[in-house]
């Protein structure tokens, strides 16, 4: 399997046990293909493992003695895929294909919502009470009597706010605002 997988041109790397694994797994990101049935553990208590550390890693579950009721636990616990051997080749390279665009795309809307959230902090703290009138969806002239200034200055300040931004619009706006929002609570969990 590695073969193939390398053939392909993706990373891979064995581990002899699930206790080797997750001795290095931490750190590592991308598709764990796990086997059912591994020498110290089986592979959904590996599963459950690599969900109590929270890892980013997509889950591909295989086995050649695989039933309904494995497939159906691996699935409910988030994996993508469960296989049983022997399987086809080419639908684990498209898996992975999948997988790995997914991934990169997931990466860089990430990485867009952490530069906007970085946005987000250039603005002036009237600018930030502004905003948070506009994603709550009040009127500018409910922020500007809330803010006790006039709906003229409230519109001067989201003009500034969309362009320090970069929103084109509303809705782009309150997307940005959202996103900041989720990573800053994903940031804040222990």
């Amino acid at each position: 399997m590695k073969t193939l997988v390398r053939g392909a041109e993706y990373p891979a790397f064995c581990y002899p046990s699930a206790s080797a694994f997750l001795e290095r797994c931490d750190s590592v990101t991308g598709c764990a293909l796990i086997d059912l049935r591994l020498q110290d553990m089986d592979g959904i208590a590996l599963q459950k493992e690599l969900i109590a550390r929270q890892s980013p890693l997509d889950i591909v579950m295989m086995s050649a003695y695989g039933d309904i009721e494995h497939a159906v636990e691996a699935m409910r616990l988030g994996a993508v895929d469960f296989l049983e051997k022997p399987f086809d080749p080419d639908y684990l390279l498209k898996q992975l294909y999948e997988l790995s665009r997914a991934s990169d795309t997931n990466e860089r809307l990430q990485r867009e919502a952490r530069q906007r959230a970085a946005l987000i902090d250039t603005l002036t703290p009237r600018e930030k009470q502004v905003l948070s009138g506009i994603v709550d969806g009040q009127a500018n002239k409910q922020v500007a009597a809330d803010l006790g200034i006039s709906a003229r200055t409230v519109e001067t300040h989201r003009v500034h706010i969309m362009q320090k931004l970069q929103a084109d619009s509303l809705a782009h706006l309150v997307r940005i605002w959202l996103a900041a929002a989720a990573l800053q609570e994903t940031a804040s969990e222990p």
